[in-house]
């Protein structure tokens, strides 16, 4: 990843992330994404094909778009797995890029029971290559 690749990715939020299917195209998701390191971390649950079809399809994409012209944007594959570890200490990170304020210490607890009632697991994504357009 060079500087301007991880500024430009570190500078956004919202990518949209394709997953192999069985049979037809890839699944589309938007969603929010944190970085660690070089990995992206994606909060979602369980029981959501983002959880269950990076099982068996762990090759998958990312598409980071800027939203003003001349639309750049950074493709990124990687391979994803699912971790357990912390859903809610990222569903934390991820609330505190989207609305630009640490999530309120006294609000843990309540996100931690969400985390644990919806199933929630952690997509990480290690990049693999990059396709971009200026």
């Amino acid at each position: 990843m060079t500087p301007e690749q991880r500024e430009f990715l570190e500078s956004h939020r919202l990518c949209v992330l394709a997953i192999e299917r069985e049979a037809g195209p890839p699944a589309l998701s938007p969603v929010y994404y944190v970085m660690d390191d070089d990995d992206f971390l994606i909060s979602t649950t369980a029981t959501r094909y983002k959880g269950k079809g990076i099982k068996k399809h762990p090759n998958v994409s990312l598409s980071v778009l800027h939203e003003e012209f001349p639309f750049p944007y950074l493709t990124v594959y990687g391979t994803a797995r699912v971790e357990t570890d912390d859903p809610a200490g990222l569903m934390a990170r991820i609330g505190e890029k989207m609305f630009g304020a640490p999530v309120a210490a006294d609000a843990m607890p309540a996100l931690e029971k969400r985390a644990m009632d919806e199933k929630r697991v952690v997509l990480r994504i290690t990049p693999t290559g990059f396709s971009s357009r200026p």
